[in-house]
């Protein structure tokens, strides 16, 4: 099994690579060629046992890695079941998050979804229906599966600030440093705060900064092994009642597919208004005077589990995304209220890491006890222990995702 964290096979419905016998569709043979180059095998996935060699040498492609119909999956199941993507893995001696399928069906996403393997709609493929809204990633043409691999799942995860804490059953990952500055059109830069702490809506090229940055996030987490497979998604609410970044909410309500999990918008809920701590902060790096309190016990006198899901969490992995964290109040109390729930494994996914690698470890005192689903009214900072946490540090792919916006300002200067 390689030890790389890259996409290692790409999986292709058969309907994705040949229009008919003897005919390819445009743009799949430079494809091919492109996984070659790069060392990614080619797997075929047909229904029926077929002579793959021979009906892709008749259309002047290559002979795949590996071809497997349904005669070769245990149990000979339809596809749509994640066995299919399991056997892949295993005859490659692969993960599955070193896979990435590119389908042309319903079955195809739910195979992918069923497995937790990214999948891609072929949209070249003129056979395709979406006649259930499949919500997923989609290419309009080969070259733009090579585009999606090269950007976002042929780089090594890296990250800005990483922790796990085993002991918790708790994983930190934070994509970059608060500082960095994006290419957004010839001179022309963008920081991380103009997308999610302002709320702009960055174009770069033809492509919005925030999917960009958001995609890499999550590709980064499915190549580290922290995206688990049916996990539920939420964002920690903003500072107000009944809200939470449309930045990342409007992101996730699509992406929650990318490995077939769950996005509940409402499962972290702020009911009474908390202190702007990037405001805060910002005040406070001008000099200005500030008797905000800005403490973990802001988040546990506001925030609760909403009570809807009182009883539905037990032994669920949840992952929590937020755009920035510093010390980590916010995820911290996330944690401790998911942990207070019984979920099995909380993970905190943030754009941005204040203070480099710095955290705080909250923990309850002994004896004290809450109910998730309620306000903490009777708990203040004092109610817990804290113990500072030296996580892994560096720059993340600050340097990969310049490229990717100089690619895509460069893209866009083309389509014009």
């Amino acid at each position: 099994m390689e030890d790389t964290g890259t996409v290692r096979a790409v999986v292709i419905d058969h309907k994705a690579v040949l229009r008919s016998p003897g005919r390819a569709h445009n743009g799949i043979a430079d494809f091919l060629q492109w996984l070659d180059e790069h060392d990614i095998s080619f797997v075929l996935l047909t229904t029926d046992p077929i002579d793959a060699e021979a009906a892709l040498t008749a259309a002047g492609l290559p002979a795949p890695a590996l071809h497997l119909s349904r005669d070769d999956i245990p149990g000979m199941p339809n596809r749509g079941s994640g066995a299919w993507l399991q056997t892949v893995a295993e005859r490659l001696r692969l993960r599955l998050n070193q896979i990435v399928l590119v389908g042309t069906s319903e079955l195809d996403w739910r195979t992918g979804i069923n497995a937790g393997v990214v999948h891609i709609l072929a949209r070249w493929a003129d056979h395709v229906r979406n006649g259930k809204g499949m919500i997923t990633l989609s290419a309009d043409e080969p070259a733009d599966v090579g585009e999606l691999l090269e950007h976002f799942l042929l780089d090594e995860p890296r990250w800005a600030f990483s922790h796990d804490d085993t002991a918790r059953s708790f994983k930190i990952r934070s994509l970059l440093p608060p500082n960095v500055r994006f290419p957004q059109a010839l001179g022309r830069t963008f920081e991380l705060q103009d997308v999610f702490t302002r709320s702009r809506t960055i174009t770069v090229g033809t492509q919005d900064a925030r999917d960009i940055l958001m995609l890499r996030l999550l590709s980064s987490a499915y190549l580290d092994g922290t995206l688990p497979h049916r996990s539920f998604f939420c964002v920690y609410p903003s500072s107000s009642p009944g809200q939470v970044s449309q930045q990342l909410a409007g992101f996730l309500t699509k992406a929650k597919v990318m490995v077939g999990s769950y996005y509940r918008e409402d499962l972290l809920e702020r009911v009474g208004q908390a202190p702007d701590t990037s405001l805060e902060r910002w005040r406070r790096s001008k000099g200005e005077a500030s008797t905000a309190d800005i403490s973990i016990g802001a988040q546990v006198r506001t925030v609760r589990i909403n009570p809807k899901y009182r009883g539905k969490l037990k032994g669920k992995t949840v992952i929590v995304f937020d755009d920035f964290t510093t010390e980590g109040k916010s995820i911290e109390w996330a944690r401790t209220l998911l942990t207070s729930a019984n979920v099995a494994q909380v993970i905190a996914l943030t754009i941005g890491k204040y203070g480099a690698s710095r955290h705080t470890a909250y923990q309850l005192r002994p004896g004290t006890t809450i109910d998730p689903y309620k306000v903490s009214y009777h708990l203040a900072a004092t109610n817990f222990v804290t113990t500072p946490v030296t996580g892994a540090a560096g720059p993340g792919p600050d340097d990969a995702l310049k490229a990717t916006m100089s690619h895509f300002i460069a893209a866009g200067q083309s389509a014009h």
